[in-house]
């Protein structure tokens, strides 16, 4: 999503209230959590913060906006592992960033043994063959050949997935299937939540889509939807910018209610879910999130948010807030090479 630029006196505000101790030894209060001997450092400093280093990023540090400290890999994976549901915003088709999720994938896979991986890039009706794939029944060929993965996969994505295939974890498909898309659009003039909520269970792809009804966008989302809407991009459809503002607000929070019902989904069945989706679907948790636990019974203590910033953009990322929210708790810092 895009971000406004302001000075950066917002993030030295931050740093401020933590003074200047190098590090602090930090211990996660859920009893289920890892050990305090696993529960890593916090660092009041960027200076004193440890930086990892990657293909496609260099000097990457790890910023917990909430607490205002830096941490190391080993804090944010404790904390990441307090909750079932972690989401993690994307700039897509962006290499440092995708290399950053495969980074944080690594790392919750190797202290937890139930991590699933859920993903925007493929859609629900999908998931028989992306279970064939992780199970070693498909070629990767002949996977990108049936699961119709998003443009360049194979460069940005593909390296998660291959991930999940040797841990032998699964990756789920959260996306609306096209072919109910077309549905929608084909219902035109009919509002597309009407349209949606009007899907009966004989539909074919009433399986691979959030349960009916679904209820109306809130009017915190629809102004997050509406600052991040170019009513440009659809002019072809001759829609007038106020009738196609209220056309595609619909149409996302239909992908959010399906992306968010398909991740707590994942969630009942026991283990933790990282999920991979646009910035606009993950970040502030206006959009997947919030609809994910609602599904699950739970509120917004029951989910985690990561997301990306370079180095220079990270005061302008500290102080945009919607409806009062922050973009995310955790942040990758980084350059790009």
């Amino acid at each position: 999503m895009q971000r406004l630029s302001f000075s950066s006196l917002a993030l030295a505000s931050v740093l401020s209230l933590v003074g200047c101790a190098s590090e602090v030894v930090t211990t996660p209060g859920d009893p289920t959590s890892p050990t305090p001997a696993d529960a890593g450092k916090t660092f009041a400093t960027a200076e004193a913060a440890p930086k990892y280093e990657g293909t496609a990023f260099t000097a990457m540090q790890i910023f917990d906006a909430e607490k205002g400290v830096y941490l190391d890999e080993a804090a944010l994976v404790a904390q990441l592992g307090e909750v079932k549901l972690v989401f993690f915003g994307e700039q897509h088709e962006t290499a440092p960033v995708q290399e950053l999720e495969l980074w944080a994938l690594t790392r919750m896979t190797a202290k937890f043994s139930d991590v699933s991986l859920a993903m925007e890039h493929f859609q629900r009706d999908e998931q028989p063959i992306l279970d064939d794939y992780v199970a070693g029944n498909l070629t990767p060929e002949d996977f990108e050949k049936k699961s119709q993965p998003w443009p360049n996969y194979a460069k940005y994505w593909k390296p998660l997935v291959d991930h999940m295939k040797e841990k032998g974890r699964p990756v789920v498909g959260l996306n609306v299937p096209k072919e109910a898309l077309d549905t929608l659009y084909a219902a035109y003039p009919k509002k597309p939540l009407e349209a949606f909520n009007a899907l009966g269970d004989s539909f074919k792809y009433a399986g691979s889509i959030a349960p009916r009804p679904i209820p109306a966008p809130d009017d915190a989302f629809k102004a997050y939807f509406a600052d991040n809407f170019d009513p440009n991009a659809h002019s072809n459809m001759g829609m007038k910018p106020a009738e196609a503002l209220a056309y595609f607000t619909d149409l996302a929070v239909i992908r959010d209610e399906t992306m968010g019902y398909f991740a707590a989904e994942e969630a009942k069945k026991g283990g933790r879910v990282l999920t991979v989706a646009g910035d606009f679907h993950a970040q502030t948790g206006l959009a997947t999130p919030d609809r994910a636990v609602r599904y699950l019974g739970k509120d917004a203590s029951a989910y985690r948010i990561v997301s990306t910033t370079p180095r220079t953009k990270l005061a302008e990322a500290m102080a945009k807030r919607v409806s009062d929210r922050k973009l995310a708790r955790f942040w990758f810092v980084f350059d790009a090479k």
